[in-house]
């Protein structure tokens, strides 16, 4: 009788063992398993792309302006946020260009300066710091923030960066003898005319001496532009 008990024991062993192993192996077939339902819904929704350049924008902070009238802004049309302004009359060797400025006061990411909606000025928080004109068929752009002057063709393109060609000139001022960079520029002292733009230097102080600002001269013609020369007919 023992031995029959004893085998019975042992059997009832087994089967729980083969049980637990079971549900075991239940269990890890289940963990390891895909998630389908979640691939499925990833594969559904895919992740939104802003490729609006420009940010939403109601209609009472959307002006279309002339050239002239923009130039003729003593601030914002709006506050707050956002407000765009679209210049209407821009036209180069009779092609149009789209020109829009967005400017925010509270940082938006989406301020600048767009050109045919390609943006080649980075941040707008005062339109005072951006003045636009056109000289001999070319779309100059003056940049008082970053102290530049930016020239586009009548097909957009970039023709000129003043920032850009005083970096590859290393160009010494006549009196102090200090590379000229943007910024050591008077970024109020530009002046635009048909065939030049003009720039003064800031004044300095060196070896406790104040160094008067001198006068530089741009001349161009077509698309060719000469490098900045002191303007002799123009010294303080």
């Amino acid at each position: 009788m023992k031995g029959e008990k004893f085998k019975l024991i042992l059997v009832y062993i087994l089967v729980i063992i083969v049980i637990i192993l079971t549900v075991a192996l239940v269990f890890t077939v289940l963990n390891n398993a895909p998630e389908k339902q979640t691939q499925t819904n990833h594969i559904q929704n895919p992740p939104k792309v802003d490729v609006n350049p420009y940010p939403e924008i109601s209609d009472e902070c959307t002006f279309d302006l002339t050239l002239a009238e923009y130039n003729s802004l003593t601030g914002p049309k709006c506050k707050g946020g956002y407000s765009r302004y679209n210049i209407t009359d821009i036209n180069i060797e009779n092609n149009p260009l789209n020109l829009v400025i967005i400017y925010s006061d509270k940082e938006g990411p989406k301020s600048g300066l767009y050109l045919n909606r390609a943006k080649i000025i980075k941040k707008v928080d005062n339109l005072a710091n951006i003045g636009i004109g056109v000289f001999d068929n070319k779309l100059f752009i003056l940049d008082k923030e970053n102290v530049n002057v930016l020239a586009y063709n009548s097909n957009a393109e970039n023709i000129y960066n003043l920032s850009e060609t005083l970096n590859e000139l290393n160009l010494k001022d006549q009196t102090t003898n200090e590379i000229i960079t943007t910024q050591n520029i008077n970024p109020n002292s530009f002046n635009f005319q048909n065939t030049n733009f003009s720039f003064w230097t800031n004044s300095q102080t060196v070896n406790n001496t104040t160094v008067n600002p001198v006068n530089y001269i741009v001349t161009f013609t077509g698309e060719e532009f000469n490098d900045p020369v002191p303007n002799i007919q123009n010294q303080g």
